[in-house]
């Protein structure tokens, strides 16, 4: 969030520069003016933020923590911007409302303002039609009641809505503004936004961490589960960390989804995903997919990676949570590493959803990490409270949302490592 806060801060550094010496002399319309120039930078600002995250660059998922964080702040970032569009067309509209409630009365236009133009009035329309199709945009995205393939083709809206704001706020621009830090901002934020919502136009989002894959091997688990060996060249392996996932797509239509990898197989040049059926799209690709199918990989991405070792560690998975903790058992394996102040704690509904059981075992005993398996129609929930929790201790998650509030009302949120995705 703090990326945020610092965008916002510019967009207010600049606006203030741009602020005559007398303005707090000046009546409404010099300050409804003002905020129709602030809510417009800073929406077009956020917009070309969003548009940027977008394109899922991977030099930003490094700077930001992490393909959730960058999820996190793409969120906030379209419910803030969204804000300023409805506070600028707000302000737009106030003058028209307030003459029409007999509380302003405007004088005649001073001398310099905007002749009308043709292309002028296209801006203002443009800004218009971008006000509402944001709205329903951001609703939309929040309500999350389409299904994700579908979304994921409405979604691209939102890079032509940029273009359409973007020519709305370079064209309307103050004369005086145009080549002050207020202006060149603006065209900064603008130039870099259009051409990011054109990358993504033409599909290039997440290209050039794109690699062509193979499905090698399939294995049906108990509990819905979907093991998947997938083949695929060797510059992923070189990327690739345990505990990292990548976005797979085995349909374009249906465009990419996350799957934390579970291993990768250096011999067979190769990766393991584990895949619960967890909605409609997992359900039918567990009955649909085949050996030796296409398959795009795109990554990795996620620094939910293997830590430093500490003096006491908790390692908590629930469900298919287990897979980047093997996939952490797995690397410290290859690696020849013991870690035995580390503690896993699996948590399962049964028995029979019990993942990778002999190998858990195996794992245990190379890397002499302690595992526990937590059956809930024996033992119960995981009390936290039980853990042996001081300052010094951290404990890293993976599993569903329920477990996670549990796990914050007995942990600090400061030793409690996660990454912010949510999946039931």
């Amino acid at each position: 969030m703090r990326y945020l806060t610092l965008l916002l801060l510019l967009c207010l550094s600049v606006w203030g520069l741009a602020l005559p010496s007398g303005a707090l002399e000046q009546g409404f319309m010099f300050w409804r003016n003002q905020g129709i120039n602030l809510s417009g930078l800073i929406a077009v600002a956020l917009m070309g933020a969003l548009i940027l995250m977008a394109t899922r660059p991977h030099w930003l998922e490094q700077r930001l923590g992490g393909l959730d964080h960058m999820y996190q702040l793409h969120k906030w970032s379209g419910i803030s911007a969204g804000s300023m569009v409805f506070v600028h067309w707000l302000l737009t509209k106030s003058p028209r409302w307030l003459v029409d409630w007999g509380l302003l009365q405007l004088g005649p236009k001073p001398a310099g303002a905007h002749i009308p133009d043709a292309w002028r009035g296209i801006a203002k329309e443009a800004g218009e039609y971008c006000f509402y199709a944001m709205i329903l945009f951001i609703i939309i995205s929040l309500v999350k009641v389409l299904p994700y393939g579908r979304f994921r083709q409405i979604h691209k809206v939102g890079a032509v809505l940029f273009l359409l704001a973007a020519f709305h706020s370079v064209y309307l621009l103050p004369d005086p503004l145009r080549w002050a830090p207020f202006g060149l901002l603006t065209l900064t934020v603008s130039v870099v936004g259009s051409l990011a919502a054109l990358w993504s136009l033409f599909g290039q989002s997440g290209r050039m961490q794109r690699y062509p894959g193979q499905v090698y091997a399939i294995h049906r688990h108990e509990g819905n589960v979907l093991e998947l060996e997938i083949t695929l060249p060797t510059d992923f392996s070189d990327e690739y960390l345990p505990g990292q996932f990548a976005l797979l797509t085995f349909d374009q239509q249906e465009g990419a989804h996350p799957f934390t990898i579970v291993r990768e197989d250096v011999q067979n040049g190769s990766i393991i995903f584990a895949i619960k059926a967890l909605g409609d799209y997992t359900s039918r690709l567990a009955e649909s997919i085949e050996l030796s199918d296409p398959v795009t990989i795109e990554g990795p991405y996620g620094r939910f990676v293997l830590p430093e070792a500490k003096s006491q560690e908790y390692w908590i998975a629930g469900g298919i949570g287990i897979t980047p903790f093997m996939a952490w058992l797995e690397g410290l394996a290859a690696e020849g590493e013991r870690r035995p102040a580390a503690h896993l704690y699996y948590c399962v509904n049964s028995q029979q959803e019990v993942l990778f059981a002999d190998r858990l075992q195996q794992l245990a005993k190379l890397t002499g990490v302690k595992i526990t398996i937590v059956d809930r129609q024996l033992d119960g929930f995981l009390d936290a409270s039980r853990l042996n929790i001081d300052e010094d201790t951290q404990l890293w998650f993976c599993g569903p949302k329920g477990m996670r509030t549990m796990l914050l009302t007995h942990v600090p949120a400061a030793q409690l490592h996660y990454e912010h995705f949510d999946f039931r």
